[in-house]
């Protein structure tokens, strides 16, 4: 069935009426940190969430839970607990009646994990849970950068071939399986940042752009596709199957390690204080800093509605002359500190 709308106002009365039942009684007491949360959760309206998934629902079956409530538990989640797990929540949200009450459940009356999973799905618009194949060629590590500086990139003249190709024929937009969140991010969180003057000037916003990594598991998870091993050939060339193919293995620079997972490359508003997100974009943990910012700032012209860009700061790994052809194509004025390696990109 199709999700029921609940207004804002019908879950702050929720909220109220079940504090007052649960926690006046002298039984279960509130401490004082928990009001910031309880504020937060108050004042921050994800009831349009309802509306915006209702076409992704179907007409018959069961009735769904509030994908909003659903939404805002996955919040308080990250905002309380994130390194449980969300099989874990679940136990937390029956052990924990405030948090079941702010997700806008009442307490006893929890969703399965399942449940949390199959609302965050309809966010993702593909079928399949990759952007990548499983089946691909094993890749080699990256090369070692020295402490504080970011990898070599795999092929040199990348970034330059890259933005050449870009001034020379444009870019379509290509839809992407996250644009649906990335179209909910920016309708109902960005769009109140913006009213709320916590981005900026608009006319005239400031961006800043950095990557650091993301890692996802300890080791890469694959396996062969062959029976090379068995024979004793440890070093053969068939592809294997990788359980996370949108991830790959990187160089932390600022560890002096490596590490499995993305590389989280994030534009953010950086002409006021609070410097929030305003494209967020995971990379293969392999990809240098300047490949990331050729793709995320692409994407994000094709997709930010909201404002106009007026300068970029970077740092020493965007330095390229490609990466200033780019920008003076975009009509944004760059400042980036300068690469005394002068190594090309």
């Amino acid at each position: 069935m199709k999700p029921v709308y609940v207004s804002h106002s019908a879950y702050q009365s929720f909220v109220l009426q079940q504090l007052r039942q649960h926690y006046s009684g002298g039984i279960l007491v509130l401490v004082n940190s928990d009001w910031p949360l309880i504020l937060r959760c108050l004042i921050t309206d994800l009831s349009f969430t309802a509306t915006y998934l209702r076409d992704y629902y179907d007409l018959r079956g069961p009735a769904p839970r509030d994908p909003a409530s659903m939404l805002r538990s996955y919040l308080l989640f990250l905002m309380t607990n994130p390194e449980i797990g969300l099989t874990k929540w679940v136990d937390e949200l029956y052990r924990v009646p405030l948090y079941a009450i702010l997700s806008g459940f009442e307490p006893g009356d929890i969703p399965g994990v399942g449940t949390f999973y199959d609302v965050l799905s309809r966010f993702w618009a593909a079928d399949e849970n990759h952007l990548k194949p499983k089946k691909k060629p094993k890749k080699r590590k990256p090369k070692k950068g020295k402490k504080g500086e970011k990898a070599p990139t795999t092929s040199p003249g990348k970034v330059q071939r890259l933005v050449n190709r870009y001034l020379k024929y444009g870019a379509s937009r290509k839809d992407q399986p996250f644009d649906r969140l990335m179209e909910f991010f920016q309708s109902q969180i960005l769009a109140v940042s913006a009213q709320l003057g916590l981005l900026g000037d608009p006319s005239a916003l400031d961006v800043a752009g950095d990557g650091t990594p993301l890692q996802t598991a300890a080791y890469t998870r694959s396996k062969s596709t062959c029976t090379c091993s068995a024979q004793g050939l440890a070093n053969c060339n068939h592809p294997r199957l990788y359980s996370q193919p949108d991830c790959d293995s990187g160089w932390d620079s600022a560890r002096e390690r490596y590490f499995n997972g993305y590389h989280l490359y994030m534009l953010t508003a950086a002409n006021s204080k609070h410097d929030l997100p305003l494209y967020p974009r995971l990379q293969p943990a392999s990809r240098h800093d300047a490949v990331s910012f050729v793709v995320s700032s692409i994407e994000f012209s094709q997709r930010f509605t909201l404002g106009t860009l007026d300068k970029m700061l970077l740092d020493a790994a965007h330095d390229a002359g490609a990466i200033y052809d780019l920008l003076q194509h975009q009509q944004i004025e760059p400042f980036i500190d300068l690469n005394v390696r002068g190594t090309r990109i």
